[in-house]
């Protein structure tokens, strides 16, 4: 193969994956948004076709009542989670509305106020302009943390609001999730099989192989962060058990929980709470707080590249690549799906179905000087 072939091929090669890539992002940024249904009725109906297949075999029960029983369980089982979730989240927005401007009257104020009478003792002692200057700026600070606070409760009041008015659309998109779910299930060997036979030989051997990795990726990646989120909880508890605060077993998981999903995050609870317990005249437990929450971000940064690339066979600082340009490229769902996609191309190419890394042993191709050298010396042999 000459020179200008294996250009050739590897200019081929970049254009064919650098396609491939930006179908997916233009897909997740763009299309995702409005096919989501029917991606996410694919996706639940690939979730149960094992448990069917399972009954059908192994329980003796037809196809039709496998099918009704695991979109039974499925949805009472999501629909329960769906309802729960929604309902504390409602009644947790309620609450901080309301008590909002408690806090403010209740804590912040006094805080402000004796902050500002120490400033003012502290500017009467350092002389008359600074007494006036101080006279001056402090009403305005305190004019303007009341300001915040109440463009805080008309911005949270103004997202839920947004949200009860797409509340409609949203039902509607749910129930023609539904509906699909329920039709894909029934038939989804007939559909995957039309899908792969529109697919050409060699493509359709990836996306079988594909799958198959994205299964095994998926249960480790499952096993890393459940790793990761015990981690985090002793974490939580040793600090909340060293703080004393009440409840510390139950506020640790519910917080390690949320620490697992990249948009909420533990800061999402334990920076308010520090704030607020430092407002409170509690300044050693918010600082306790604020440097629980530090030892928690550095520990999992540090953790986090090292499990999850132990388990899906990447190393920590491809990982930690992979999970920052899938951040910025599509947010919290690069964050988590960018690696896994990495680890599926890995595996695709340790199994030898594509060739996209040169293996150790595998030999360079020859360069222009390399070749004349080459072409030379069997002149001279010659």
């Amino acid at each position: 193969m000459t020179n200008i072939e294996r250009r050739k091929r590897f200019i081929i090669n970049v254009l064919y994956w650098a396609i491939i890539i930006g179908i997916l992002m233009l897909f997740f940024r763009y299309l995702l948004g409005i096919i989501w249904p029917f991606f996410f009725a694919f996706l639940f109906a690939a979730a149960m076709t094992p448990a069917i297949r399972w009954l059908t075999a192994k329980c003796r029960i037809k196809h039709s009542i496998s099918v009704a029983l695991c979109l039974l369980v499925f949805f009472a089982v999501l629909g329960g989670a769906i309802i729960a979730v929604t309902a504390a989240a409602v009644g947790g927005i309620q609450d901080f509305i309301v008590w909002l401007p408690s806090l403010y009257s209740d804590v912040i104020e006094p805080a402000m106020s004796t902050a500002a009478a120490w400033i003012q003792e502290m500017a009467e002692r350092i002389g008359p302009e600074a007494t006036e200057l101080v006279g001056q700026v402090l009403p305005n600070i305190i004019s303007s943390v009341g300001s915040a606070v109440t463009r805080l409760s008309v911005q949270i009041m103004g997202v839920v609001s947004g949200w009860v008015t797409q509340l409609p659309r949203r039902l509607l998109y749910t129930l023609i999730c539904v509906i699909a779910t329920v039709f894909m299930t029934a038939d989804f060997q007939r559909i995957t099989a039309f899908l792969m036979r529109q697919i050409p030989a060699r493509p359709r051997l990836v996306v079988s192989k594909a799958k198959e990795t994205f299964v095994v990726v998926i249960l480790k990646y499952g096993k890393s962060y459940g790793l990761i989120m015990c981690i985090t909880f002793c974490e939580l508890l040793a600090g909340l058990l060293i703080l004393r605060q009440r409840y510390a077993p139950l506020i640790a998981l519910v917080i390690a929980i949320f620490d697992i999903f990249p948009i909420i995050g533990a800061g999402l609870f334990l920076l308010p709470w520090a704030i607020v317990s430092m407002l409170a005249g509690s300044t050693a437990k918010g600082l306790g707080i604020l440097a629980l929450y530090i030892v928690i971000t550095v520990v999992r940064q540090i953790i986090e590249p090292r499990i999850v690339g132990h388990q899906v066979g990447l190393h920590p600082v491809v990982t930690l690549t992979a999970m920052i340009v899938g951040t910025s490229l599509f947010g919290g769902v690069g964050l988590l799906g960018m690696p896994i996609a990495c680890a599926i191309i890995k595996s695709l190419d340790d199994a030898g179905v594509i060739h996209v890394f040169r293996k150790e042993g595998d030999t360079a191709p020859e360069t222009p000087a390399a070749a004349a050298n080459s072409g030379v010396n069997k002149e001279n042999s010659a």
